[in-house]
């Protein structure tokens, strides 16, 4: 995955077509609340395949776009990270996105990565 910044998201961010960018319709959902400022959509639990979860990540989710999304949002007030696969460049790409976020007022981090699932 290329390096991308604010803007390349900002830039794309109308056109992006969501089934492109993530695993599952569920997960293409969560995205479409996000990016249309759905007021319903106020938490947002991320894990790695708990069908309780909101978004389940997957092989094919761009944490680059949810982290952008989760950012922008202003209804969203609780995010809960269960899990977060390895990748330096998305991780990147999702914690900038989540810092530019102003709504969340509750996050909880028990997280586990790709290799933990791998040890056990």
């Amino acid at each position: 995955m290329e390096h991308r910044d604010h803007s390349y998201y900002e830039a794309n961010s109308a056109d992006v077509n969501l089934e492109e960018i993530t695993s599952s319709a569920k997960n293409a959902k969560n995205l479409q609340q996000l990016r249309d400022g759905d007021p319903r959509l106020i938490h947002l639990c991320l894990s790695n395949g708990d069908f309780l979860s909101d978004f389940c990540i997957g092989e094919g989710d761009d944490l680059g776009w949810l982290g952008y999304f989760i950012g922008k949002s202003e209804y969203l007030q609780s995010l809960d990270i269960d899990y977060l696969p390895d990748g330096e460049q998305q991780m990147h790409a999702f914690s900038e996105g989540i810092a530019r976020n102003q709504s969340i007022r509750t996050s909880t981090s028990v997280i586990s990565t790709m290799m933990d699932s791998h040890q056990l």
